[in-house]
């Protein structure tokens, strides 16, 4: 019997992993995507050890027939439609627990593939950590400061003359009364951000000395290869954070090769953090260096497909997750692409079944964040 991949996301909205169940099944695999671990058709898991054998898992983490896991946003269960609501809390709290003590032992049940190790995402997901590995492995770094202190980031501002502000974790809401939403993203800092004590003390940011580049790369590492993209305007300029122009008529994309020493820099990167994928953001000045600003290691990748169809990140992480290594084979015959996805079946009954669950929380007043 061949061994099933494990796609863990609690997000029913997850597009990736929507696509890669797509593709997996193309690619004549049965994946299992449950979004609930606590769900009626997850088997059950347990763990076992004793004095003569490490732990052992039976259930979703089962040797024998679970290989590869994407462990790609993975979330403890919320809902327990059985369960009194007194006791809805503690299951919750349970349950948390109980996958946090599964993850922290990973390694020790098999030496399946994970993308990535739980305890390699966790710790990966910090920038201060992702900059000390950056710098270990020869990187270039734009001068940093992380502070809610007011007096510290007017003397860095003062220092660099131009600063980005970037927050830990972009967030989205909609401002009382006129409904119009806000997301906090990249921006050059402006006089008027560093008036106000409360405001800087209250929130910790990053700040960065802006480097004048010539355009962004973003590279995404989906085992051993390494796909990227050179973004910029379309007139040629760069921009100070094109995730704002994502979906914008003056973002240019386009796949071009990694410039030289990077995909040795970048290995080493991964090998530091242990990561088996990531997303990688560099910029490139305008004497040509190459900086190191951030990798996500979970990050959005099929938005650059979609962009750029030549480049065959869907089939990439079908492929590892498959094979369940990381120096997996790209077969060029084979139709596992973004496009495709998104003309197919499968995404329109998934596509249906999102916008359902999107329109009940737009009812019950809340909303989901996609990261």
């Amino acid at each position: 019997m061949q061994r099933r991949p494990l796609i863990l996301s609690g997000l029913v909205h997850d597009l990736h992993a929507s696509a890669a169940c797509w593709g997996l099944r193309r690619s004549g695999l049965s994946p299992l995507w449950p979004t609930s671990l606590a769900g009626e058709d997850v088997p059950p898991i347990s763990l076992h050890c004793d004095e003569d054998t490490a732990w052992q898992a039976s259930g979703w983490l089962d040797e024998a027939s679970i290989g590869a896991v994407w462990y790609r946003r993975a979330r403890s269960p919320e809902e327990f439609p059985r369960a009194l609501p007194a006791d809805v809390a503690f299951l919750r709290t349970e349950w948390a627990r109980f996958l946090r003590n599964v993850y922290a032992v990973s390694d020790e049940l098999s030496d399946r593939l994970w993308v990535n190790r739980p305890a390699a995402a966790s710790s990966a997901e910090n920038k201060l950590v992702q900059l000390r590995a950056a710098r270990r492995c020869g990187w270039r770094l734009p001068a940093t400061l992380v502070s809610n202190d007011p007096d510290a980031i007017r003397r860095f501002a003062a220092r660099h003359q131009r600063v980005i502000y970037k927050p830990f974790m972009p967030h989205t809401w909609e401002e009382a009364g006129s409904g119009r939403m806000h997301s906090s993203f990249a921006r050059l800092v402006e006089p008027g951000m560093l008036e106000s004590d409360d405001s800087l003390s209250m929130c910790p940011g990053i700040y960065q000395a802006y480097v004048d580049k010539q355009f962004d790369l973003r590279v995404v590492a989906i085992g051993d290869r390494f796909f990227t993209v050179r973004l910029r305007g379309t007139g040629g300029e760069a921009l100070v954070d094109w995730r704002v122009h994502t979906y914008a008529p003056d973002l240019a994309a386009e796949a071009c090769p990694l410039p030289a020493g990077c995909q040795a820099r970048l290995e080493s990167l991964m090998r530091e953090l242990g990561l088996a994928a990531g997303s990688f953001d560099l910029v490139v000045d305008r004497a040509g260096d190459v900086h190191f600003l951030e990798v996500n290691q979970s990050g959005q990748f099929l938005f650059l497909e979609e962009m750029v169809e030549s480049l065959p990140l869907l089939q990439a992480i079908c492929a590892m997750l498959a094979e369940g290594r990381t120096d997996y084979s790209l077969d060029a015959s084979t139709e596992i692409t973004y496009r495709a996805y998104m003309a197919s079946d499968h995404h329109q009954s998934w596509w249906e079944g999102v916008r359902g669950q999107l329109e009940a929380d737009t009812r019950a007043g809340s909303w989901l964040s996609v990261e």
